[in-house]
C-alpha cells in the first residue's frame, strides 16, 4: 500500500472532533478516535488508498473505507 496523507482543513478537522465529542460513547473511545483524527493518514481508505470524501467522514468519523470500498463483498 502506497503512503497517502489527507488533507483536510482546520474546519473540516475542527468539525469531525466536534461531532467525535458529541457521539463518542465514552472517554476511551473518544480518545483513541481523536488520536487517529490527528493522524496524517486519517481519511484515506485502508482498502485502495483513496481519499475518503468529507461528507462521508462528517456521517461516520470512524469511517476505514470510501464509498465504493464500502459497497464491495467483504473478503473471507
Amino acid at each position: 500500500m502506497r503512503l497517502h496523507y489527507h488533507y483536510l482543513t482546520l474546519e473540516q478537522r475542527d468539525t469531525l472532533e466536534q461531532r467525535l465529542r458529541a457521539t463518542s460513547p465514552n472517554e476511551r473511545h473518544l480518545q483513541a478516535a481523536l488520536q487517529r483524527l490527528h493522524q496524517p493518514d486519517y481519511g484515506v481508505c485502508i482498502e485502495c488508498g483513496n481519499d475518503i470524501a468529507f461528507v462521508r467522514l462528517q456521517e461516520d468519523p470512524d469511517a476505514l473505507h470510501c464509498s465504493d470500498c464500502a459497497r464491495l463483498p467483504i473478503k473471507l
